[in-house]
């Protein structure tokens, strides 16, 4: 009796795209995906902590890199939170600032499977928002301790999730990711201070908090595009045309790396 070898199918792995927290250094996330889309790179799934949520839901509702970069040119700071120190501001104002563009889209209804990482400052534990409103979800992410107010959602206290997993490769594997790769916004984090002031003190604090939140993801990642974005600041856009062109260099460094994440494999 002869024995035929059947070939064994080839699958495409589903490849994830992990965004990072870092504030207004986001706008290296930007310049990647710009260098994504050059390339015809397309994810199957996305996860964003803070920023990378909003930039995350964005390309997950099909919006071009450019049009996501135009109207982050045109936000004013100002409009996201008041003058007055230690006085939270309404995370609502977040979501808002995308209202324009996506409308009050629902996590069900974008393009790609989309999620956001927010902590519950009742219990201290991550909450992955993956249905819903893709306003709360951007808003509960990115809502940074004392200056914004928790988002009250469901019995939960949700702010920022880069308190708990600022790189969310994890939660991307969850969602049905084979492969990952995450664009790192502050790879810089984690410095301390010598300062003693209160405010030093602080920066010290949640960047030392964001670096050990940051570890794990770092380790789930199957590739890591961590441009140096330690000459800008997380609460200025000043210099973020030079974010995007720095975030699209180092994305399409590793190109050719993310394309052979996509190759067919025998099961």
């Amino acid at each position: 009796m002869q024995l035929f070898n059947r070939k064994k199918p080839s699958v495409r792995p589903k490849v994830g795209l992990t965004l990072g927290g870092g504030g207004a250094r986001g706008f290296v996330q930007v310049g990647a995906l710009k260098a994504f889309r050059e390339r015809k790179i397309d994810f199957d799934v996305c996860v964003g902590t803070s920023v990378g949520s909003i930039v995350g839901a964005l390309y997950c509702a099909g919006i071009a890199p450019d049009e996501i970069a135009q109207a982050a040119e045109d936000i004013e700071f100002g409009d996201l939170h008041g003058r007055i120190l230690f006085k939270p501001n309404d995370p609502r104002k977040i979501g808002n600032m995308i209202y324009p563009i996506i409308g009050d889209a629902q996590i069900e209804n974008l393009n790609k499977k989309y999620a956001a990482i927010a902590t519950d400052l009742k219990t201290g534990k991550q909450v992955i928002l993956d249905s819903g409103s893709v306003l709360n979800a951007v808003s509960a992410s990115s809502a940074f301790p004392i200056a914004y107010a928790p988002l009250q959602l469901n019995g939960m206290n949700l702010s920022d999730g880069g308190l708990v997993n600022n790189i969310p490769a994890d939660v991307c594997r969850m969602l049905g990711a084979d492969k990952v790769v995450t664009v790192d916004a502050h790879a810089s984090r984690g410095s301390g201070t010598d300062g003693t002031g209160m405010l030093d003190i602080l920066k010290a604090m949640f960047s030392i908090m964001g670096a050990n939140a940051s570890v794990v993801g770092l380790m789930q990642s199957d590739i890591v595009i961590a441009p140096d974005t330690s000459a800008f600041r997380s609460t200025s856009k000043d210099g973020f045309r030079d974010m995007i062109e720095i975030g699209y260099r180092a994305a399409m460094d590793k190109c050719d790396e993310i394309e052979k994440l996509f190759e067919p494999q025998n099961v």
